[in-house]
């Protein structure tokens, strides 16, 4: 497969990736609000897992296929060990314009809110956002309950800056598993034996 459509499929990942974080932060909220910051880091770590693995899953293919023993032969490939990197930068670039908006109107050049769409558009990064800025409740006058999200221009700079260190996560994902796919290390044998001989 050519370099522009492993890249094009790179950004299209997200789309799965976002659909398997909606299925898993579905009762994140509500259980916030009840077991508090703990499942942040449970769901966190839940989403952004189920995310980088796809990614990694296609990276760590996609690079074995690339340095394959035939095609060395035919003269077909350079040293692109590092190319994983540029992969995961694909949807690194997709949620850093998700980021830019997010600062936008964060100091008012946007005059809508944009905090709301931001964390829908990053799902995956969702259950994080509410270390820093956790929904308010509200409570209405017919005994319900709602939530609300905190303004982007009420955000402090530890959101602002969680926002920009989340996207290197696809980024070093996708370089590590392309890496290790593209020299065929073989993890297993790497962990149990530490890379010494099973005899």
């Amino acid at each position: 497969m050519s370099k522009p459509k492993l890249l094009l499929k790179s950004g299209l990942l997200l789309i799965p990736c976002w659909l398997a974080s909606f299925v898993i932060v579905t009762f994140f909220a509500q259980l916030y609000f009840k077991a508090g910051p703990i499942m942040c880091f449970v769901f966190g770590f839940c989403s952004l897992g189920a995310t980088l693995c796809i990614y990694a899953d296609y990276c760590l293919k996609t690079g074995g296929k690339m340095n394959t023993k035939s095609m060395r032969i035919q003269g077909e490939t350079k040293d692109e060990r590092h190319f994983g990197a540029v992969m995961g930068a694909v949807p690194a670039g997709i949620n850093y314009i998700f980021v830019i908006i997010l600062y936008l109107s964060k100091f008012g050049i946007i005059k809508a809110d944009m905090f709301g769409v931001y964390k829908t558009l990053t799902l995956y990064f969702m259950p994080f956002t509410y270390l820093f800025a956790p929904n308010t409740l509200i409570y209405e006058a017919d005994g319900g309950v709602t939530t609300q999200n905190i303004p982007a221009a009420d955000l402090g700079p530890g959101m602002l800056i969680l926002a920009v260190i989340l996207p290197l996560t696809f980024v070093l994902a996708c370089w590590g598993a392309y890496y290790v796919g593209y020299n065929h290390i073989d993890l297993k044998e790497k962990i149990l034996y530490g890379g010494k001989s099973k005899n």
